[in-house]
C-alpha cells in the first residue's frame, strides 16, 4: 500500500461521523485476500457524544461495490435502501428512503465474553440530495483507492 491508506469518511453536520480506513490486506495461498479496516465513529447527543473505534474489522471490497451500486440506484429512483457491513454484520451502516426523506442508521454490536452483547444504535435524518450524491462520489473515490491498493 502507498503512504496514505484508502479511506471512506461519512460525515453529516457536527452530529455524526464515521470513517473506514484500510489497515491491511492479508494474502494467503490461492484464496481471496482478506481486507482489514479500522472503523471510527462519533455520534453527538444533547449531553455529550458516543465514540467507537475498532481495528482489524474484516470486510470484502465487494460490500463497498454493492453499496455504491445501491447508492446509484437510489440516485436514479430505482431503490430505497443501501447498506454496508463487515463479515459478521457486527457493524452496519444503512440508508432508507421514504417520501424523499432519508434516514441514515448505524448499528454496532460487540461481543463481550461472559456478558451481554454491547449495542450502539443510532439513526438520524439527512438531506436526500446533498447526502446521497456526496456519499456516492466519496464511495466511488474510496473504491478507486482500494483498487489501486490491490494492485500495488
Amino acid at each position: 500500500m502507498g503512504d496514505v491508506s484508502p479511506s471512506l469518511t461519512i460525515g453529516y453536520s457536527s452530529d455524526f461521523s464515521l470513517s473506514v480506513q484500510l489497515s491491511s490486506v492479508h494474502v494467503s495461498g490461492v484464496a481471496s485476500p482478506d481486507y482489514c479496516f479500522d472503523f471510527a465513529c462519533r455520534i453527538h447527543h444533547p449531553t455529550g457524544e458516543f465514540t467507537y473505534t475498532a481495528t482489524d474489522i474484516f470486510c470484502a471490497p465487494q460490500v463497498f461495490r454493492d453499496f455504491a451500486e445501491q447508492l446509484d440506484a437510489i440516485r436514479k429512483g430505482k431503490a430505497e435502501h443501501a447498506q454496508f457491513h463487515d463479515y459478521g454484520q457486527m457493524i452496519e451502516f444503512s440508508l432508507s428512503i421514504r417520501d424523499r426523506k432519508i434516514q441514515a442508521s448505524l448499528r454496532i454490536r460487540e461481543h463481550q465474553a461472559g456478558a451481554e452483547q454491547t449495542l450502539l444504535s443510532a439513526g438520524f435524518p439527512v438531506d436526500y440530495d446533498l447526502f446521497v450524491n456526496a456519499l456516492y462520489e466519496r464511495t466511488m473515490q474510496f473504491l478507486a483507492e482500494l483498487e489501486t491498493a490491490e494492485h500495488s
